[in-house]
């Protein structure tokens, strides 16, 4: 999709979406017309300087980003967000509200210090309402919990240090949150804060509950095999653990003399302390399906290269391309069309492609789509 306008040499789209919002969320002045048309532009300038601070982030560490506003508030998506450390990662998710602390505090100084602070009228408003957007947001957006990017903050400082071993208690501190700024939300009577809190904990408590097992439960967790490690059949072990029971009332008891003779010539077993082995990383392609799922095109594309990237299935190629589609991101298409893993792409996922590609005016895309469709396997 073709941006409607560049701001700093990053491409912007605005979903109608996002107009719609900032409208219903400025529906206490709807009777003062004015005081809306500035809500919503205050809303709107605020919104894409915040997004502007995560792209420019991105161009500090050599990549590029494109920005997208729309019903949740804005999406930053940067072109080598996989090759970022969890350190810069970090910065990226502090860079957005740190700009909009940069224009309250900015907005601050000049109402403190100079006359504009004094004037009553639509100044006296622009004042209030650019410091409640730009510094009670940014301060609501850095609550710990995702896809605030408070809770991107805590989760690249947590992985920095520890890898993916604390991903349940990444998701169970935003539902905590979440469940606190929606009891205040109550007191307060704030619908917005109330509604926002409870579509929070929901998707937390989703991707929790659709963690993989292995992160669940990192001590049950094998060590890993080499190469060459025969596997052990589940079918095998599971059916062992259930007739176990039966096994045992079946096999023949010893005599007394015999147990205790046993007894004395065994040698006593020698415990060995449990590894405290590192959590699994969570699935990369289930994190992106939901993502995708939940209507976040922009947010599933980064999981879903990752997943691709690592172990190429036709289901994960066909979610990747519907994303890049979805963003807009055509040149990353090509690029998956040349390279070795587009044998994993399906006729389905070709053919949608050619066909979405198409109705974009991606007309080489769609040629190429196509061609590969009907080459000979």
């Amino acid at each position: 999709m073709r941006p409607h306008f560049h701001v700093a040499g990053f491409p912007v789209r605005v979903h109608p979406l996002f107009f719609l919002i900032s409208f219903a969320s400025g529906w206490g002045l709807l009777e003062e017309p004015a005081r809306l048309a500035l809500w919503m532009g205050i809303v709107f300038v605020s919104v894409l300087l915040h997004e502007l601070g995560h792209a420019l982030a991105f161009r500090r560490f050599g990549g590029t980003a494109a920005i997208e506003l729309h019903g949740m508030g804005g999406t930053t998506t940067g072109s080598q967000e996989e090759r970022l450390t969890h350190g810069q990662s970090a910065w990226v998710s502090f860079a957005g509200p740190g700009m909009g602390f940069l224009l309250g505090g900015l907005v601050w100084v000049l109402s403190r210090y100079t006359p504009l602070g004094q004037q009553g009228g639509l100044a006296g408003e622009a004042v209030r309402q650019l410091l409640w957007v730009n510094v009670g947001w940014g301060l609501f957006n850095l609550l710990p919990v995702q896809p605030l990017d408070g809770g991107h903050l805590l989760a690249s400082a947590v992985r920095a240090r520890s890898g993916f071993r604390y991903e349940r208690v990444l998701h169970g501190i935003g539902i905590v949150t979440a469940v606190g700024v929606l009891v205040l939300a109550v007191r307060w009577n704030m619908v917005w804060m109330g509604l926002l809190a409870l579509m929070f904990g929901v998707m937390n408590f989703e991707q929790l509950r659709r963690l993989p097992k292995e992160v669940r439960a990192p001590r049950a967790a094998a060590p890993p095999r080499g190469r060459g490690a025969p596997r052990r059949k589940p079918e095998a072990r599971s059916a062992s653990v259930e007739h176990l029971p039966g096994e045992l009332k079946k096999a023949p008891r010893a005599a007394p003399s015999e147990r205790a003779t046993e007894a004395r010539r065994a040698p006593a077993p020698v415990r060995t302390p449990e590894p405290d082995l590192p959590e699994g990383p969570h699935d990369p392609a289930l994190v992106g399906e939901m993502l995708l799922d939940s209507g976040l095109a922009s947010l599933a594309v980064r999981p879903l290269q990752k997943a691709f990237a690592e172990a190429p299935s036709p289901r994960t190629g066909h979610a990747l391309v519907l994303a890049l589609v979805e963003t807009g991101r055509f040149k990353d298409v090509e690029s998956l069309l040349s390279g070795p893993r587009a044998a994993s792409l399906s006729d389905d996922t070709l053919a949608l492609l050619s066909q979405r590609a198409r109705s974009a005016g991606q007309e080489a895309l769609a040629t190429r789509a196509a061609a590969l469709r009907q080459k000979p396997d």
